[in-house]
């Protein structure tokens, strides 16, 4: 046990059953969004109906929880969403629905892990120790990269700068999820209704891509 650290049951916490460990998960993902130094554990103890004696059973301090947390959330990434894409798409279009979808999944269960993610990264000074979340960002940028790089232009209409039409639909989709993400940070995460909207207006704006840039008749551009 290293110095300052306390006597923590961490396995008896991952032997709980999924109810309870995932409402313990999301209150303290959604508590930490902002950072370790705002996080409060009475707030999250209250928001996950146990007792601040149990958490601490659990976990031993404030600081061990929310390392944790940080690997937790990272191997949740990795596992629930890296690991389940599909990067074989060369239609982009279908690379980014099919991206949207997988996320939807993972928020389903923790509406406030992209949250806490990027609260993490954004406020890593606070532990500047825990450097877990920076693959997370790097992988993100190579999971991008990796769908312009396999997408099939030969499904673009041969009147349009292709590579320009790429770039359009790039800033569209990156704009649309930044201020997505935002406004789910801001309303504390992710819920169906709210998800739901985003997706019916990306699925909106890639009808209108598909409609403009793909060639008509093509069986996949239609």
């Amino acid at each position: 046990m290293g110095r300052g650290e306390k006597h923590a049951d961490i396995e008896k916490f991952l032997k709980l059953d999924d109810d309870k460990r995932g409402r313990i998960l999301n209150a303290a993902m959604k508590e930490f969004r902002y950072g370790f130094k705002k996080g409060s554990t009475d707030i999250i103890v209250k928001e996950a109906g146990i007792s601040k004696g149990l958490l601490f059973h659990y976990f031993g301090t404030k600081e061990q929880l929310y390392a944790f947390l940080v690997h937790h959330a990272s191997e949740l990434m990795q596992k629930d969403y890296f690991d389940m894409m599909n990067l074989g798409h060369k239609d982009i279009l279908e690379g980014f629905w099919q991206l949207a979808l997988l996320k939807k999944d993972i928020t389903d269960q923790y509406p406030f892990l992209y949250a806490f993610i990027n609260g993490t990264y954004t406020h890593r000074s606070d532990f500047p120790d825990l450097e877990v979340t920076e693959p997370l960002v790097q992988r993100h940028i190579a999971v991008y990269r990796e769908l312009y790089d396999h997408c099939d232009t030969t499904l673009f209409r041969e009147d349009i700068d292709h590579e320009k039409a790429i770039d359009i639909i790039s800033w569209t989709v990156d704009s649309l999820v930044g201020d997505a993400d935002a406004k789910a940070i801001s309303e504390g995460g992710w819920d169906d209704e709210g998800y739901d909207r985003f997706l019916d207006t990306l699925k909106g704006y890639l009808d209108i891509f598909r409609s403009c840039f793909y060639k008509k008749g093509d069986e996949n551009g239609k």
